[in-house]
């Protein structure tokens, strides 16, 4: 054990306490004041705020498409996951700070909007298909999105939860292929930054996932070939708005 630090420390504490004079005793008839009354009447200090919301702005914030990736994933084949990108999508997020469970969002995405991995020609293996493309195929098919009926997809939350100091969950009535049923995402807030073209407007990042039953919004093809369970996926940014 060593001592030396604690030694050094009382020996000075001895020090300072013989070098300093001896309080004088108060005159007969006049009155000290009273540590503990001038500590009671002091004013109490307010709390700062604290955990990673203490610097949030209470506001609405616009999806940063620059800054946004939202995506579904299907098992193909019972083999493989089949990941596709939707590339035209928005959003609007009320978020207050202090009670996050009041805050609300709301999400449109443009089913036309899709980006897939598919480097062969399409139509030499599609000569019968109406479609130039599988991502157009993907979005107008029958079997598929079908935006030429159902040009929206949305998303508008019901309730929001905490379940943590930086998850929780939201959940929303999602309108698909023209059925509206609810879904709970599970959501990480990843922190808030600022940078100096925002000025000092609050950008803030979130993650949120969910899975959903395809054939529970009608859609019902190709069944054994691409998994009835969808997994959605998010990850993005929003800039407070002026």
């Amino acid at each position: 054990m060593k001592l030396t630090p604690i030694f050094l420390a009382g020996a000075s504490a001895l020090l300072i306490a013989a070098c300093n004079p001896a309080e004088t005793p108060a005159e007969p008839g006049t009155s000290t004041p009273d540590a503990e009354t001038e500590t009671s009447a002091a004013e109490p200090a307010e709390a700062e705020p604290a955990g990673p919301l203490a610097d949030v702005a209470d506001a609405t914030y616009a999806l940063d498409k620059n800054h946004a990736f939202l995506s579904f994933t299907v098992i193909h084949g019972g083999v493989s996951e089949y990941t596709v990108d939707f590339t035209d999508f928005d959003a609007t997020l009320d978020f207050n700070p202090d009670q996050p469970e009041s805050s609300t969002i709301r999400v449109t995405i443009d089913p036309m909007g899709l980006n897939v991995n598919y480097p062969s020609d399409f139509s030499a293996y599609h000569p019968d298909s109406p479609y130039t493309s599988w991502p157009e195929a993907l979005s107008k098919d029958a079997r598929f999105l079908q935006a030429g009926t159902f040009p929206e997809i949305t998303f508008v939350s019901t309730n929001v939860e905490r379940t943590g100091e930086t998850t929780g969950t939201v959940t929303g009535d999602l309108t698909f292929l023209g059925v509206t049923r609810p879904v709970t995402l599970d959501v990480t807030f990843n922190g808030v930054g600022n940078t100096p073209w925002t000025g000092e407007r609050d950008i803030l990042g979130f993650n949120a996932s969910t899975t959903i039953t395809r054939s529970e919004y009608g859609q019902e093809s190709l069944q054994g070939v691409i998994s009835d369970e969808v997994e959605i996926e998010f990850s993005g940014e929003f800039l407070q708005e002026e």
